[in-house]
């Protein structure tokens, strides 16, 4: 499959930034109001308002003294709408407040295949310094609709550079072009880690080492042709000439020094399945970039 036949993002015009008020879902709209600015789209606040919470929370305070105040549920709509006016008034943007009721991952999910959004922006958790994804992230993006955005630093500047990790599938494909979509102006970057795994695996099943060796230096030589040609059509639609690295390591330790070396902003890694499976389909060097790695996240289905 070419490039071109790779592309799921033709044009940014309507963003959805899922937001709890926490300082994480703080950053996520910042960021989110930022890409909406850039691209002159639509942004859609979106607030799930959890009533188990709620129920719980009567019963650790005094019933009498949490209804003196409006309903938890009238202020947080309030909150949203006054949210979502700040920012038309200071950005000029179209935008609007979406208020729903249940799981903020079912909420997010429903709303999503619903509507035809291009990006879905969220906090990674809801105190961006603790490492890892809370139980919203984590669960939005098993199966996503549509890129999703994981948040992590409460920096809103825009990136600066960007980490791709590519194997040439598909999924990694539209990963790459995604990102140069969304930040044609950062300096883009595209990262093959050729897994010594399989060299190993060729040795223990009585290949000859100087066979596998000729074997290894063949997809090592494909991989950077292919990978170069690659960073020329991207290329065409960044700013910045698109650069290309190969590197013999395991993917996911490969992705995280490289990123923590460049350093990168952002790191954008293909989701290779949606339905049930999705879960494990997204692969492990992408489940371990979204739990370990320090940037903010792209996951492209």
């Amino acid at each position: 499959m070419t490039y071109e036949e790779n592309q799921t993002m033709t044009k940014i015009f309507s963003i959805v930034a899922a937001t709890d008020f926490s300082p994480g879902s703080s950053a996520a709209v910042e960021r989110a109001v930022q890409l909406a600015v850039a691209h002159g789209a639509s942004l859609r606040l979106l607030h799930a308002f959890d009533v188990s919470a709620w129920h719980s929370l009567k019963g650790v305070f005094d019933p009498q003294r949490l209804t003196l105040s409006p309903p938890p549920d009238v202020r947080m709509q309030q909150h949203l709408t006054d949210l979502a006016a700040s920012l038309m008034t200071q950005t000029g943007l179209e935008v609007e407040a979406r208020f729903t009721v249940g799981d903020a991952d079912s909420a997010i999910n429903a709303y999503v295949t619903a509507h035809d959004i291009s990006l879905v922006v969220i906090g990674s958790r809801a105190e961006p310094a603790m490492p890892g994804l809370g139980s919203t992230a984590s669960k939005v993006v098993r199966s996503p609709a549509c890129p999703i955005l994981i948040v992590r630093s409460t920096v809103s500047r825009p990136y600066d550079k960007v980490l791709s990790a590519v194997d040439m599938r598909d999924g990694s494909i539209r990963a790459a072009s995604g990102a140069i979509m969304l930040f044609p102006a950062a300096h883009h970057h595209l990262l093959y880690a050729v897994d010594p795994a399989l060299e190993r695996a060729l040795w223990m099943g009585d290949v000859a080492r100087e066979q596998t060796q000729v074997l290894h230096d063949s997809m090592h030589a494909k991989a950077v042709r292919q990978l170069e040609q690659l960073a020329q059509e991207l290329t065409k639609d960044a700013v910045h000439q698109v650069t290309a690295e190969v590197v013999d390591d395991v993917p996911a330790r490969a992705i995280a020094l490289r990123a923590a070396a460049l350093p990168a902003d952002c790191v954008a890694v293909g989701h290779h399945g949606q339905g049930a499976v999705a879960e494990h389909l997204l692969g492990s060097m992408a489940q371990h970039v979204l739990h370990h790695t320090l940037r903010d996240v792209l996951v492209v289905p």
